[in-house]
């Protein structure tokens, strides 16, 4: 089935678009696109309409065209940016990741994309037992099917509305990434020191 990985970058840090900023030598947003392409044919980054020159400038300069950026006109709730999204993709499956989270692993993305083959969608619990809507896998049809006639206002609606729902246990998603990799999220500049830090104490390069 044909997958589309879909990052979203919609101002996840508290000093504006922090996925810009460098780590490793390329900006945050761009490991997690180039990670995504490791289990997607096709790969979209879904940004605000009033920042997408930025982010285009970006793919750019850094060798990365075939990623298409989507100028979004819905920005204030999760819902419509993932139904604005899921409009303007052609993916049968579509894995969703944040742009701030780059050292998601690849394993976890090709997980959710094999999972999702025959389901209507595969979510992932935090450690409090919610979900992690950033990240996720769904059957884009299916979605589309709910949210255009069911009047669902809420992605926890659209959920509801599926038949084959699945949900990994964070339990699950530690066995998979014991350093938990996955929760890492870059929500202002000092956290890019971090991450080069934790990186540098496990051995490992992006």
């Amino acid at each position: 089935m044909r997958t589309t990985g879909l990052v979203i970058a919609l101002e996840h840090g508290e000093e504006g678009f922090i996925e810009l900023n460098q780590l490793e030598g390329f900006p945050v947003f761009l490991h997690v696109v180039r990670n995504l392409w490791e289990v997607a044919e096709e790969v979209v980054l879904a940004v605000a309409k009033d920042s997408q020159e930025a982010f285009v400038k970006a793919v750019s300069e850094y060798g990365f065209e075939d990623c298409n950026v989507l100028g979004l006109n819905c920005k204030d709730d999760l819902f419509s940016i993932i139904k604005e999204s899921l409009e303007n993709v052609d993916g049968e499956i579509v894995v969703t990741a944040p742009a701030n989270a780059p050292l998601i692993p690849v394993d976890i993305l090709a997980l959710l994309t094999e999972l999702c083959e025959k389901r209507d969608a595969v979510l992932v619990r935090d450690v409090k037992g919610g979900v992690d809507w950033l990240l996720a896998a769904y059957n884009r049809r299916s979605f589309m099917d709910v949210a255009e006639n069911s009047g669902s206002a809420s992605l926890e609606e659209v959920v509801d509305g599926l038949r084959r729902v699945m949900y990994i246990a964070h339990s699950s998603l530690k066995d998979l990434d014991p350093m938990l990799f996955t929760n890492i999220r870059v929500t202002r500049a000092s956290d890019v020191l971090i991450v080069e830090k934790i990186l540098r104490r496990v051995g490992r390069r992006l």
